[in-house]
């Protein structure tokens, strides 16, 4: 595997280290997740669970996010705890945390002093706003890391407030630029022999993905809400596209056909099929999508895409999580892949999001909580097992 030898400790919670740390799994990395004694990661305890009852195990954000992962438990602030801790870092490549520049230092573990014992370690922290600036300490959530990197306000109808857009990708943007820094510290440390702090903004990484903020910078452009339809600024872009609804669901259709009459002949609709409408087709948007709609209700999503396809109109389905578990080209790729849990049982999981024709990524489950502290403790550090149940015992493991 790519990563095979590197060693990561993993301080970090929640979603963007989380996934930061999923990835260097994936290519093969060894990632202890240090987790505290009793209650674990907060990834454990957030909906939906596996038949929804509560239960650390099979949170399905844990079982997706931790896959590949080694999982102890440790106080890291308590004396005993700091002591193992140190201790681990001895052997380590990389740390990742995201507690924040006054969680770190309080604990005695800022990356200048970590630079000093270990100079060839990759320190690599995620939080909302870095650990510089005026808001270095400020505590926020997705929905304000979408709202101050600048997303939110592209989001949602123009006439109606900015809305926030679906899932926590401001989250997962922080955790895979954090994964990319960190590999490229890990390729200049063979060059020079010295580690690194990456130190990833998840505020910044959501605006940075987004094309509205250089279009300010070098237009002075403010991009406009535009709901569901995609109206490009640019001025040679002509043709809008959108998400309309279909008898069973919603497609995306993307007015650039191949031969814009065509699209009268595939609705039976003259008008659609008319020159002045395509034209200015921005100009009459709410035209098209309105008489569209009405071919689109009489069919299902499959059946209306394959009509239009077959004239070069580039629809596509809307597709829901069970629609992409049963499609063809995830299926043919083998992305989805089944693996046993001792506590969640069998379970699908997403595989892998690239594929390397000289390695391979590693899927494997997610592991259950402190599972490796024998592994770690014992066989790696060297205590004894009346040693470890007597930091069981107070709570340092």
């Amino acid at each position: 595997m790519a990563l095979e030898g590197v060693s990561v400790l993993d301080l970090s919670e929640g979603i963007a280290g989380g996934y930061c740390t999923k990835v260097l799994a994936g290519l093969g990395a060894e990632v202890i997740k240090i987790e505290r004694p009793g209650s674990g990661d907060v990834l454990r305890h957030t909906p939906p669970f596996k038949d929804d009852l509560p239960n650390p195990e099979t949170s399905a954000l844990h079982l997706h996010l931790s896959m590949g992962k080694k999982s102890i438990t440790l106080d890291v602030g308590s004396p005993s705890g700091r002591s193992l801790f140190l201790r681990m870092l001895e052997g380590a490549d990389i740390l990742v945390e995201s507690g924040g520049p006054k969680a770190m230092s309080r604990a005695g573990l800022g990356y200048d002093t970590l630079r000093d014992a270990h100079p060839r370690l990759i320190l690599t922290s995620i939080t909302y706003f870095g650990t510089s600036g005026p808001y270095a300490d400020y505590v926020m959530d997705e929905l304000t890391a979408y709202s101050m990197g600048g997303y939110t306000y592209l989001t949602g109808l123009p006439d109606r407030e900015p809305i926030k857009a679906g899932g926590s990708q401001a989250h997962y943007q922080g955790g895979l630029h954090a994964a990319a820094g960190t590999l490229a510290a890990l390729n200049l440390r063979d060059l020079t022999g010295e580690g690194d702090h990456i130190d990833t903004s998840i505020v910044e990484a959501i605006c940075f993905a987004h094309a509205a903020m250089s279009a300010y910078l070098n237009t002075d452009l403010v991009f406009k809400r535009v709901g569901a339809r995609l109206l490009s600024e640019a001025p040679r872009a002509m043709y809008p596209s959108t998400i309309l609804a279909c008898k069973d669901g919603f497609i995306h259709a993307h007015y650039a056909p191949a031969d814009p009459a065509l699209l009268g002949v595939l609705t039976e609709t003259p008008r659609l099929g008319d020159p002045d409408l395509w034209d200015t087709p921005r100009a009459h948007a709410d035209e098209i999508d309105e008489l569209l709609s009405a071919w689109l209700a009489q069919f299902d999503k499959y059946e209306a895409v394959r009509r239009a396809q077959e004239l070069r109109h580039p629809f596509t389905e809307v597709l829901d999580p069970s629609d992409l578990f049963e499609d063809a080209q995830f299926q043919a790729r083998g992305f989805f892949r089944d693996l046993e849990h001792p506590v969640a049982g069998l379970v699908p999981h997403l595989g892998p999001p690239l594929q390397m024709s000289e390695t391979e990524w590693r899927v494997a489950r997610a592991p259950t909580l402190g599972e490796h502290n024998r592994e770690v403790y014992i066989e790696k550090l060297g205590l004894s097992v009346d040693e470890l149940s007597a930091l069981a015992a107070a709570r340092v493991v």
